[in-house]
């Protein structure tokens, strides 16, 4: 499989909103519910104000992944606030091209642009069971730093 990964652009929106409404339709991988169209991607993944940046994984002018990292929100009115150097990642793989590698080429733009940006850590909060979600990023150098009920957070620092 030869896959392309660039930064995501708002022409790659409908495509992005199919994959992930697939996985939330699927069930049990990401907190989402609601399903999203092209202007709720470009709002909370391309062009958010917080936005580091975002990647798509393309293989033959089809999106097949894509991963955003945003800045930690310095409002988020809930518990487990994060410092305001810290990142916060999303990942979404088509699931009929999970283990091909889709994953690690987005994390790798992606860390790139983290230390660039100079994201002291990246958090992960992963649903219990999205097993497959806990081992994608603990293969990618994510360790365990905090447990819900629910959830499980990860942190990696870039390099």
């Amino acid at each position: 499989m030869t896959v392309d990964v660039r930064t995501a652009l708002s022409s790659d929106a409908d495509q992005m909103a199919e994959l992930i409404n697939r996985i939330i339709a699927i069930g049990g991988t990401t907190a989402y519910r609601t399903p999203f169209d092209g202007r709720k991607i470009i709002s909370e993944f391309i062009g958010p104000e917080l936005a580091i940046c975002c990647h798509v994984a393309v293989e033959t002018g089809t999106v097949c992944g894509f991963q955003a990292l945003l800045w930690s929100d310095p409002s988020w009115p809930g518990e487990d606030r994060l410092p305001s150097d810290w990142a916060v990642i999303a990942t979404y793989v088509d699931p009929e091209t999970h283990g091909k590698g889709i994953g690690r080429a987005l994390f790798a733009r992606t860390a790139a642009a983290a230390a660039d940006a100079g994201v002291s850590a990246i958090d992960a909060t992963i649903r219990r069971e999205n097993t497959g979600g806990l081992s994608y990023y603990a293969r990618m150098g994510f360790e365990d730093y905090r447990s819900g009920e629910e959830t499980v957070s990860k942190k990696y620092t870039p390099v």
